[in-house]
């Protein structure tokens, strides 16, 4: 069994001319070795930049407060020489955006073997071997051809493929995807859960999935965790997150996929501006005057999941 990845009151705030912005607050969690855990929630919620900032690979104004361990070791407290060693050996990234991911004057093919061979130049047979493995298994039927192209000849789709092999080049131990689905048609998507599955089986044992795409996270995840403006509202097994959600803004989000009525949460997601209380406050339905003030903290159910709201609070 490999490493767990445990945040301990983790956050991240931004520095900017208008003033600190606090982007996610005060995570506490377990992401588990040899299981899947999504992290879903609206755009602005703070998911990509947990994410990234596990890797401490955020913005030059980015704060990180709290601790972030790889088993036994602090790897928030790590230089950037002992991150730019550890990033792509222990956690892969397959990264949101493809076309700021990728080198546009660096052919394809020499890009995902350096991922390999900037780590321990001897292993170029072995990279170029995993390199046409990876991309058959990603619907690329012939590697070598589009390996001597480079990324403005291809397209979107194709462009998010090729960053998920770079992610897995190194074969590390944790994979974190950032919108892995993000952009493809229906029958990209399709492939790419299967080959995600497949990855799981040969070549990583645990993954983070960031994602807007439910259907992706009921198909691959084993845990869930809910964000809304940088706090995780809820957190558990992905069965019971997704199909007997407790919180309300859980409840909301599947409440407004187009399989269950396309129903919106009510008023769009507005900034705290310092406001006490709980977050999800003015958007609630069950919000009471205590909501307003008074912030909860995580309350364990019977069920074993952790939910921030005072409803569970004599759970």
């Amino acid at each position: 069994m490999g490493e767990n990845i445990i945040l301990k009151d983790f956050s991240v705030s931004f520095q900017t001319s208008q003033g600190e912005v606090k982007a996610v607050r005060g995570v506490n969690t377990v992401f588990e070795s040899g299981k899947v855990t999504g992290m879903i929630g609206e755009s602005g919620s703070g998911k990509s930049v947990l994410g990234l900032g596990i890797l401490k690979l955020l913005a030059a104004n980015a704060r990180i407060s709290g601790q972030c361990y790889y088993g036994d070791e602090e790897i928030s407290a790590y230089t950037e020489k002992q991150m730019t060693s550890f990033r792509g050996l222990k956690i892969g990234l397959i990264p949101q955006n493809p076309a700021e991911s990728l080198d546009p004057v660096i052919r394809i093919k020499k890009q995902l073997i350096e991922a390999v061979t900037t780590h321990d130049r001897s292993r170029k047979k072995e990279a170029e071997d995993r390199y046409c493995l990876l991309m058959k298994r990603f619907g690329f039927k012939d590697p070598e051809s589009i390996g001597r192209k480079y990324s403005f000849q291809l397209s979107g789709g194709m462009n998010q493929r090729i960053i998920s092999v770079l992610g897995l080049m190194c074969s590390p131990g944790w994979m974190l995807a950032d919108e892995p689905t993000k952009g493809l048609d229906a029958i990209l998507r399709k492939q790419v859960y299967g080959v995600l599955r497949e990855v799981l089986k040969r070549d990583t044992e645990s993954m983070i999935v960031i994602t807007h795409d439910i259907i992706l996270a009921r198909r691959l995840c084993d845990n869930i965790l809910v964000l809304y403006q940088g706090e995780v509202l809820e957190q558990g097994s992905a069965e019971l997150v997704l199909e007997s959600p407790l919180h309300p803004y859980t409840t909301g989000l599947i409440a407004s996929l187009p399989s269950h009525g396309m129903v919106p949460i009510p008023f769009p997601m507005a900034e705290r501006s310092g406001r006490p209380g709980c977050v999800f406050y003015p958007r609630c339905p069950y919000g009471t005057e205590r909501c307003g003030s008074e912030k909860p903290c995580d309350y364990t159910v019977p069920d074993g999941r952790k939910v921030r709201c005072f409803r569970y609070a004599q759970s």
